[in-house]
């Protein structure tokens, strides 16, 4: 079946800070590329990032990043694919439209290429991964992006697994760091968190963390002359100046056994502040700064996995496409809790 007309789609224009939603043509797939009907695509704090022209790009292009959608028309030399199935989108292959001095990801699906913020999207068939039969596809999305992330974090960088006996903090619940609250619980960790937010406070207390600060707290726990609150490894999900002078004085005492591999912050967030580095302290206190992109495709199939047993279960709001721009400044301005998918379509393929 061939696709004709147009949908709706909501764009990313250079100088613009708000997407501009309006209709364009539906995409045909090339030989080696699929038609998905856009099921599900979370909407990401990198989205504001890229709106706040912290970064600016020349490129117009339809946002969207963290995707699933069934697969509606196949290209002609596609095999492996079922029509009618639900598919995760891994969004790390490269697009043809790459500007030199970009970090890589900024020429993917979403970012750069267009994305699943419309009602079709076209993907290299090498990008999908089949959803387990069952998964909402508002839930499935989560594995695309926010928990394929948060993994890779824990356990590829971070090192984390099951049986772990490390502590964790994590810095920020919002989309990605309550579905880390609960990754790291289910490997053993012991969970803490700092969030300015009471409500996301209260989330993670219920998730399982063992104790929720806030900034003043966090300060005043790191800082105790008795006692100092003390942790493994740091997960950063904001990366702000506050943020990542805390995380460093939450690991910082780790470091203090010189067997031992050292305190561990991991940055994830994105943001276009400026982070100073001392390296007296960074030697002397054993503190190991790594960061975390994305993840592989392989990653995205443990996390379909992870998202399907219910190890963990993110708690997601919807909205219409129409309301994309609601939904981005709700989340610019830290009124998200949870994450926060579009659904340009609610129709379900049988």
């Amino acid at each position: 079946m061939s696709y004709t007309g147009t949908m709706r789609g909501a764009f990313y224009e250079p100088g613009n800070n708000k997407v501009v939603l309006k209709d364009t043509p539906i995409p045909t797939p090339t030989a080696k590329q699929v038609l998905l009907k856009v099921a599900a695509a979370g909407v990401c704090h990198s989205d504001v990032f890229f709106l706040s022209d912290a970064v600016p790009d020349p490129r117009t292009y339809i946002l969207g990043h963290e995707n699933v959608g069934y697969a509606v028309q196949l290209g002609s030399e596609v095999t492996g694919i079922v029509e009618g199935h639900l598919y995760a989108v891994w969004t790390a292959v490269p697009c043809p439209r790459a500007i030199a001095g970009f970090p890589p990801l900024s020429d993917s699906i979403g970012i750069g290429e267009n994305g699943g913020y419309a009602e079709y999207l076209v993907v290299n068939a090498s990008e999908l991964v089949p959803v387990p039969r069952g998964l909402a596809p508002e839930i499935a999305a989560c594995a695309a992006d926010s928990l394929i992330t948060s993994y890779n974090a824990l356990h590829n960088v971070a090192g984390l697994g099951p049986g772990t006996t490390k502590s964790v903090l994590i810095y920020g619940v919002g989309g990605l760091g309550h579905q880390a609250v609960q990754l790291a619980k289910s490997y053993g960790a012991k969970v803490y968190v700092c969030d300015f937010k009471p409500e996301a406070r209260e989330l993670a207390l219920s998730l399982g963390a063992e104790q929720a600060f806030d900034n003043a707290g966090l300060t005043a726990a790191v800082n105790d002359a008795d006692n100092p609150f003390t942790v493994d490894v740091a997960v950063d999900f904001v990366a702000d100046t506050q943020s990542f002078q805390l995380n460093i004085d939450a690991v910082k005492r780790t470091g203090s056994d010189l067997s031992s591999p050292g305190g561990l912050v991991v940055l994830v967030g994105i943001s276009g502040e400026q982070l100073s580095i001392l390296p007296a302290d960074f030697v002397s206190w054993h503190v190991n700064i790594k960061s975390s992109l994305y993840g592989t495709i392989d990653d995205l199939k443990a996390c379909l996995d992870i998202l399907a047993h219910g190890t963990v279960k993110p708690i997601v709001s919807t909205v219409t496409l129409e309301n994309v721009n609601v939904a981005l400044d709700a989340l610019k301005a830290n009124e998200v809790t949870g994450r926060m998918i579009i659904t340009p379509s609610m129709v379900r393929a049988v």
